[in-house]
């Protein structure tokens, strides 16, 4: 075992530390990108043009949530095995999940390429925007293999306890992206095309820096052509149990999301340019918390792997303390400072105030938000992916008739009261002068309510639940902290290993 990819030893916070603070980097990098796309659309293109490409997010995280979710059971499976030495069940592990993603990934192109503009007039997109979403969607769902293989490549690396080279490969792929879309939009003058294809490119290089990698052997196995045509059935059943749950989680919370956009639709372009913006602004603190949370996975996971339950327990509870001054420190720079952040994307005063004054409220919500991300992670690396997902689900759901009640039902009662009031023949008359249009924020409110609920329940498991014992099997139970380290659990059949 390479000491430094090794999580079940050593200092618990340097080694979280030490292999969190990459993963950071690469997500604060990766935000940099999608910034960099939202500013050059923003300035170049036009308000309508942003609010196109952030209205196409919730319809791509749609798609992508059954991928994401085996993704997120393989990188279970890998840190787990990489626990406990096990690396030829790493190399079957690793080509299996590359063969079941790649086909994912084309059918996720097909059915994505067809149904995108379906999807947007169902969603009662705004005329104004529609052709430049469809547009943005499709190119998007073409490359959807290239953004397969740089966040599948991201999860098995990190799975085997390197960050360091997820970050160098997003390095890399965020300066190709925004050099070319500078050359795409302002040079070539294509727009949100030029956009999704500059994404596109940055992904497959982004990708095939961390391919070549497990191609050629790097971390003590290989990926060939043999090996994927060699598909692990029994794995293929692992990955599955792990990952269809938080599938599930994430198909539901991107129809969630769906859903909650249709809503804001009805407050118009400026609501969705602004929203937009605070998903860029706001991102600056959610990638740190949702690094932490790929890190304790990982953690976790290994030490699960190793037999070492207490020391999951301590470092979770680290993971705990650092997301917390992260979430506390970045909500009191933002809630004061966020503005001059804002006015790097437009200078519509109106989405502007939209934008600022729900990040003002959200800001006082990510220490929730952290604590989802971190004790979620930690129990999915354990092997318990159903209890996060059941949570995620019930806090998405609730938020959808809160966001109604708080926000789209006041609105239509003002256009109709204007209307029964004389100010306005009709309630489209009275929508379209802005009539009720202040009550946006119970768009925001929802959101809030919606963190606060999903860290207690994700909370209360963690601490009275059985979540330690999920993926250890009685064998493992036995052994002392850090005992497992040969090869020889399950060689023969992986499928059936004693750590999960």
């Amino acid at each position: 075992m390479n000491p430094k990819t090794d999580l079940t030893q050593g200092p618990i916070t340097q080694k979280l530390v030490m292999f969190a603070l990459p993963i950071i980097a690469g997500n604060i990098v990766m935000q940099l990108y999608n910034v960099a796309d939202s500013i050059i659309v923003g300035q170049f293109v036009g308000s309508d043009a942003l609010a196109s490409v952030t209205l196409s997010f919730p319809i791509m995280f749609l798609f992508n949530s059954l991928f994401m979710g085996l993704a997120m059971g393989a990188n279970i499976v890998i840190s787990q095995y990489r626990g406990a030495g096990n690396f030829k069940a790493l190399e079957r592990a690793v080509n299996t999940t590359y063969t079941l993603c790649f086909l994912v990934g084309g059918a996720i192109s097909v059915l994505g390429l067809f149904l995108s503009r379906p999807l947007l007039h169902l969603l009662g997109t705004p005329d104004n925007i529609l052709d430049d979403a469809a547009i943005y969607l499709m190119i998007v769902f073409l490359g959807t293999v290239g953004n397969i293989s740089f966040n599948l490549s991201n999860g098995l690396t990190r799975g085997m306890g390197d960050s360091r080279w997820p970050l160098y490969s997003l390095i890399i792929s965020s300066g190709l992206n925004i050099a070319l879309d500078l050359l795409f939009v302002i040079v070539f003058g294509w727009g949100v095309a030029g956009v999704a294809i500059a994404t596109c490119i940055s992904h497959f290089a982004a990708g095939l820096i961390l391919l070549s990698r497990f191609i050629k052997g790097k971390y003590g196995f290989h990926l060939t052509f043999k090996g994927m045509r060699n598909i692990d059935k029994k794995i293929i059943a692992l990955i599955f149990r792990l990952g269809i749950p938080t599938s599930v989680q994430n198909g539901a919370m991107s129809l969630g999301m769906v859903i909650i956009q249709s809503l804001a639709n009805n407050f118009g372009s400026n609501y969705i340019a602004a929203s937009g913006i605070l998903m860029r602004v706001d991102g600056f603190v959610i990638m740190p918390l949702m690094g932490l949370g790929m890190a304790i996975t990982t953690f976790v996971g290994q030490n699960i792997g190793a037999g070492n339950v207490e020391r999951a327990k301590k470092g979770t509870f680290t993971a705990i303390l650092l997301i917390c001054g992260i979430a506390v420190f970045f909500g009191f720079t933002l809630y004061n400072f966020g503005i001059y952040l804002m006015r790097a994307f437009t200078g519509n005063e109106a989405v502007l105030e939209m934008g600022f004054n729900g990040l003002r409220f959200i800001a006082f919500f990510y220490v929730f938000m952290g604590i989802n991300q971190c004790v979620g992670g930690a129990i999915r690396g354990a092997g318990e992916a159903n209890v996060p997902a059941i949570v995620a689900i019930l806090g998405n759901l609730i938020r959808i008739p809160i966001a109604y009640m708080l926000a789209v039902r006041p609105l239509f009662n003002a256009a109709e009261n204007a209307v029964a009031s004389g100010y306005y023949a009709t309630i489209e008359l009275a929508r379209a002068a802005g009539v009720g249009m202040e009550y946006y924020m119970g768009l925001f409110h929802s959101m809030g309510f919606s963190m606060t609920f999903g860290a207690l329940l994700i909370m209360l498991y963690f601490l009275f639940g059985k979540w330690q014992t999920k993926g250890i099997t009685n064998k493992a139970k036995q052994m002392q902290p850090g005992e497992i380290r040969s090869e020889e659990s399950s060689e023969e059949n992986p499928g059936e290993s004693a750590l999960i």
